[in-house]
């Protein structure tokens, strides 16, 4: 051994290339560069110390000089199937105590360490992992790495700081822990967690979750698949961070991505969030009541790809229902990028959360969740569901609901479609799904019709749940954007607020197999251009029950039912219930006010105070498809144009329109010829055109 030492200390004095002393201890091999050996003391036979660190001197001992260059404040690590070979490179010998068994490698870094150390894993073990302890900052590279540990945890980093962790460019690693063991994630780490590199990342986990961070991670530009977890994909404190790269999660027995708030009063990072602004995230999770995003506080999409399959079932613990969901959190908001839920599982939710915003992206949800029945108390599947507020300000939104019962948006608060500038969403909604429990008996008091106040002597549609396209419970305004919205099925209205209706501005389309517009408030059409098209039920029903139930202001709205009598193309149980307070224009065809059975009372055709001329037609006019019939003034000037899809029986008829005067003539024509001057032209009004018509259908002396 004396001859050894003695001939390293030669060989380091006697040249001036750049030389590395190698002190091998069994598995582990410390490079240090001659320039940085500085004195080495011998002491007492047994020890040498080297740059304050003590080597034992021993028969397992080797030491040699080479041309390796080192490169400072590094640590490899070489798995080999059974064994694991350790070199350290630079002064940090002294910081680190390592220890070897087989192919378990563990390091701890003392305190004293004062620049970054990076870890570099490469090879393949069956039975091996890293466990790294520490207090300061440290990057671990994964340069093609296999590593199997079916005792615990692949990797466990018990370092409460920011750990880096890349995946070398070109490589595949691919860690897998052990079903007995008690670590909390195949991939452990107590600190912050920044992925990153342009490799991948395969992760098997089999005894809790893929990757568990105490902190926050942060991913960029790398490939990371999740490919197993009985419990979460990822789960981590602080916040989730996605600015790049792609992350696939899926064979989950619970959530995906779960953030949670941690909160020690002291650090700003405690948010409890989840922000993706890049890259393409998918996710299918199958537990039960499972969601693919869970955090704490917030969602917010910037811009990325996100794909969300949550499959889970329903449970009821404590009368106490919980569903599987795309995105379950309090606030949720996206500005941008693409995302895609597909929802299959009971009652399940595409995003459930206390509020909903969008100002932009695109967002498609598509829910086949099957609706259940439990004690009497019907569960159903909902595209979007809020607590409190529902804003949908811009962006492309689309949804699909075809399970039994399924609501498309409901809001336990407000709904908000647009802002007050006119711009809006493009929004398109359609449920098929048919009622579960009772049947529906319609919007009210008659059979199919809409009595005062919703009532039904009938008494059976308390115990079932119709499928909606927008439920509020408070006050629904619509700004603008473009609406379409179809439902199929009975008992499935296109909007529906427990308190009021304002559409303010935008282009709405509803054709629907119930009521188009339900509120129990009143209901204004203030601005925009709405068509109503309901081949079941009313076009348009207000339970208000006064007046203003119905107000035209100056917005446009075409009302219409093809269901034949009762139902009616505006119904507020009493024509003087309307209010003409603008200058829009308000068509309507249906049935009578009250219908059949006088479940709606006496109805009078006069509207006080209205702000212009107006005329309730009770006479029966016969509407037949692809017509197109004129509303003009006596010398033929146009007023509106409007067309039906299909026959159409009216014995109550309301028009209204921008310029009718009080005790002038008007006339109602038709001709087969479509206009092609219409400045606006939306599902059968035409506006703003020339078009005259050529046959009689009726004519009246406005109010």
């Amino acid at each position: 051994m004396k001859n050894a030492l003695t001939m390293a200390v030669l060989l380091l004095c006697g040249t001036a290339a750049a030389q590395t002393l190698n002190v091998q201890m069994d598995e582990v091999t410390y490079q240090i560069p001659a320039a940085q050996a500085g004195k080495m003391t011998y002491n007492d036979g047994s020890t040498l110390t080297i740059l304050g660190k003590d080597y034992a001197l021993n028969e397992n001992m080797r030491m040699y000089i080479d041309l390796t260059q080192v490169t400072d404040n590094t640590v490899g690590i070489a798995y080999n199937g059974s064994t694991a070979a350790v070199t350290v490179a630079g002064n940090i010998a002294r910081y680190l105590t390592i220890a070897v068994n087989g192919a378990h490698v563990s390091i701890v870094q003392s305190d004293d360490v004062a620049d970054e150390i990076t870890y570099t894993l490469c090879g393949t073990a069956s039975d091996g992992s890293f466990t790294l302890a520490g207090s300061y900052k440290t990057a671990i590279d994964l340069n093609g790495l296999t590593l199997t540990n079916p005792h615990g945890a692949a990797i466990d980093i018990q370092n409460g700081k920011r750990i880096a962790v890349s995946a070398k460019s070109g490589t595949v690693n691919t860690l897998t822990d052990g079903a007995a063991g008690t670590q909390k994630g195949c991939f452990s780490c107590k600190g912050h967690t920044e992925f990153k590199g342009k490799g991948t990342l395969n992760i098997h986990a089999n005894a809790a979750h893929g990757i568990w961070s105490k902190e926050y991670v942060e991913m960029k530009n790398c490939t990371i698949n999740v490919l197993s977890a009985p419990q979460d994909g990822i789960n981590c404190n602080q916040y989730f961070r996605m600015e790049s790269g792609t992350l696939t999660i899926d064979n989950c027995g619970d959530d995906g991505i779960q953030v949670s708030y941690k909160d020690d009063g002291t650090d700003p990072e405690d948010t409890g969030s989840l922000t993706i602004v890049g890259g393409t995230l998918t996710i299918g999770n199958s537990g039960a009541a499972s969601k693919s995003i869970k955090t704490d506080a917030s969602v917010t999409i910037d811009g990325g790809d996100v794909t969300l399959r949550p499959a889970g079932t329903m449970t009821i613990e404590n009368n106490d229902a919980s569903y599987s969901s795309g995105i379950k959190t309090t606030d949720f908001v996206q500005n941008d990028g693409t995302l895609q839920i597909t929802a299959t599982g009971t009652a399940s939710r595409g995003i459930s959360a206390n509020t909903i915003t969008t100002n932009g992206g695109m967002l498609t949800i598509s829910n086949s969740g099957a609706g259940q029945t439990v004690s009497n108390e019907n569960y159903t599947a909902k595209g979007l569901n809020a607590d409190a507020a529902i804003a949908l300000n811009a962006g492309t939104i689309s949804i699909a609901m075809t399970g039994t019962g399924g609501k498309g948006i409901k809001s336990s608060g407000t709904y908000t479609q647009g802002t007050a500038d006119g711009e809006g969403p493009l929004l398109t909604i359609s449920t098929s799904g048919s009622r579960i429990g009772g049947s529906s008996g319609g919007g009210g008091g008659r059979p199919g019709g809409g009595g005062p106040g919703g009532w039904n002597p009938g008494g059976n549609s308390s115990s079932g749940s119709s499928a909606k396209a927008i439920k509020a419970q408070g006050r629904a305004t619509l700004y603008g954007g473009e609406t379409t919205i179809t439902t199929l099925t009975d008992g499935a209205e296109g909007l529906e607020s427990k308190t009021a209706i304002y559409i303010e501005g935008g282009q709405h389309y509803f054709a629907c197999y119930d009521d188009c517009i339900n509120s129990s408030g009143k209901i204004f059409f203030n601005g925009g251009v709405t068509v109503c098209y309901s081949n079941g039920n009313d076009a348009v029903d207000s339970n208000a029950n006064t007046t203003g139930a119905i107000t035209i202001g100056n917005g446009i709205v075409l009302a219409y039912t093809t269901a034949g009598g009762p139902e009616e193309g505006l119904d507020c149980d009493n024509n003087s219930y309307i209010q003409i307070t603008g200058t829009g224009i308000a068509i309507s065809a249906g049935g009578s006010q009250g219908g059949g059975g006088g479940w709606g009372g006496s109805s009078g055709n006069t509207i006080s105070n209205a702000a212009q001329g107006y005329a309730f037609v009770t006479s029966s006019i016969a509407y037949a498809a692809n017509r197109y019939y004129t509303l003009a003034t006596a010398d033929g000037t146009n007023l509106v144009t409007y067309s039906f899809p299909a026959s159409v029986s009216s014995s109550l008829a309301l028009f209204t329109a921008t310029g009718m005067v009080k005790n002038n003539t008007y006339n109602v024509k038709y001709s087969t010829t479509a206009p092609t001057d219409a400045t606006t032209a939306f599902h059968g009004l035409y506006l703003g055109s020339s078009h005259t018509g050529t046959t009689s259908v009726t004519s009246f002396t406005a109010k």
